[in-house]
């Protein structure tokens, strides 16, 4: 296989747990090559408390079929 269509065909025809373990396999060859991770985001509590609270009220509004 040298093209990234032959590749994308036999990684179709893959059972979900290959899939997963290539996915996994790629994904570390791909976090090794591009060296360290960027710094993590400084996001204030008062933003991650509106998100969680915007999240928590649209799963009421799923659950009460809105």
């Amino acid at each position: 296989m040298s093209t990234l269509a032959e590749i994308e065909t036999a990684a179709d025809s893959l059972p979900a747990e290959q899939q997963q373990k290539l996915l996994l396999f790629l994904a570390t060859r791909l976090h090794a090559a591009s060296g360290a991770l960027p710094p993590p985001r400084d996001i204030p509590r008062e933003q991650l408390d509106r998100w969680i609270a915007e999240d928590e009220a649209g799963h009421q509004r799923f659950l009460a079929g809105a």
